[in-house]
């Protein structure tokens, strides 16, 4: 160990991981007081929070190019990992997971913080003139997307949401060309369409919106297709110059033709097949969050009860263990995905804003460490790191609070769950090994 370690140790950052971890377990026990629930989840939590700071501490301590030597070692185990959960995983509330040894082992979690790396070393290695190829840019999604797609068949949707900002914040901090990226956000948008559609038509229309029906209907879709095909077909022609007599600025136009229609076609490609893939109840719970009411004892029965338990806690709260809402378990999934109502209810909203305290002072560091790093690598890496962490965060308390849809994203550090506390430590070692090494490599 170098005798300025703990000079140069991020104190704020480690901390801060810590009194939020232990928060969590207090909120864990409390919201497994009056329940059925296993009551020594927060014993395991207590368990997977001192070696999630174990595992920290040494990864801080670590050369970087140790680091950066076994991440596609550590990216190839947690896709295989999660391979063998598809396969051979258990059913636990509509998942599948991986118990070995009593623990329930989800190499999903690791694969988030293993593609952060893998694909920060990959635009690390590249000038700034092959990072605006495309071919690096289909490279960086393959590196992203295989873990996600591999992820998704579990299933766990939520899961796989965190591979999108963690990819579009890397590749846009990396200099990644904005037309790549915009692209890439109106191909999400348009697979997204059919899903969104069918659900808006079954949730607020019981399927018997006339309009809604026409762009679900296979004729109407083909003759929609055929359309934008003919006309992609004339602005390429009209583009290379094998219909004459076009100016410049009409030249202009379709090139922005092509390039939002090619996207919409594609999109609608993929929005078909993954309309069938995604299962009912989460195309419901993506949407239910416009009006819980419509589904109030079903799809919408969670963000009801959440909202109510926030709303109880008042300004100070009910006290530690003395939440009406909680006690009674109106609120499902309470020690995991919807563990900021407890907080909400017990502490008020001064607890709340003692959580969010907390995540700030993470950010304020991480950005720090960013801005201050040591090679292109570290700055990717860290980049990756909060836009989990604030993807998590807003999600889930935003899912909470009935401004999100429930995607079942858990809440980092407090949500009970051990491999992801794990890997959310697991990242604050990176981070801190990152704020101890080198100087900027320019490229």
């Amino acid at each position: 160990m170098r005798d300025d370690f703990f000079s140069k140790f991020d104190y704020v950052l480690f901390f801060s991981s810590i009194f939020l971890g232990i928060i969590g377990i207090f909120f864990i026990y409390s919201a497994n007081l009056n329940t059925r629930a296993d009551s020594f989840q927060y014993m395991r939590q207590i368990i997977f929070l001192v070696v999630g700071l174990i595992v920290a501490v040494l990864l801080s301590i670590m050369p970087p190019r140790v680091l950066q030597r076994y991440t596609l070692a550590f990216y190839i185990i947690c896709i295989i990992g999660v391979l063998v959960t598809v396969f051979f995983g258990r059913h636990v509330m509509g998942q599948r997971r991986l118990i070995l040894l009593g623990v329930n082992i989800q190499f999903s979690e690791f694969a988030k913080i293993a593609t952060i790396s893998l694909l920060s070393i990959f635009y690390s290695k590249k000038t700034q003139l092959e990072i605006a190829d495309l071919s690096t840019f289909l490279k960086g999604v393959a590196i992203t997307f295989i873990p996600a797609g591999v992820i998704m068949l579990l299933p766990d949707l939520g899961t796989t949401l965190v591979f999108f900002p963690i990819f579009f914040f890397i590749s846009f901090i990396a200099g990644v060309p904005k037309k790549y990226l915009i692209y890439s956000l109106l191909l999400i948008v348009f697979a997204a369409f059919i899903p969104f559609v069918t659900t808006i038509n079954k949730l607020y229309f019981n399927n018997e919106s006339e309009i809604l029906n026409l762009f679900i209907n296979k004729r109407y879709i083909f003759i929609v297709f055929t359309t934008f095909l003919l006309t992609l077909l004339i602005a390429l022609l009209v583009f290379f110059d094998y219909i004459k007599g076009i100016s410049q600025k009409f030249k202009t136009f379709f090139l922005v033709y092509i390039f939002i229609i090619s996207a919409v076609i594609i999109g609608l490609s993929v929005s078909y097949p993954l309309n069938r893939v995604l299962k009912p109840y989460q195309k419901d719970r993506l949407l239910i969050f416009f009006n819980p009411y419509v589904d109030s004892k079903g799809s919408g029965y969670h963000i009801i009860q959440s909202i109510t338990t926030i709303g109880n806690g008042g300004l100070f709260g009910k006290g530690w263990g003395k939440g009406e809402q909680v006690q009674k378990s109106f609120v499902p999934e309470q020690s995991t995905d919807f563990i900021y109502p407890v907080i909400a209810e017990e502490a008020g909203f001064v607890g709340s804003m003692v959580i969010l305290l907390l995540y700030s002072l993470i950010f304020i560091q991480s950005f720090k460490i960013c801005v201050k790093s040591k090679d292109y690598w570290g700055s990717y890496v860290v980049i990756g790191i909060m836009a989990m962490f604030l993807f998590h965060i807003l999600e889930n308390i935003g899912m909470c609070i009935g401004l999100m849809p429930i995607t079942g994203i858990p809440l980092p550090f407090i949500s009970y769950g051990g491999s992801f506390l794990l890997s959310c430590f697991i990242a604050i070692g990176f981070m801190l090994n990152i704020a101890e090494n080198g100087i900027r490599i320019k490229k």
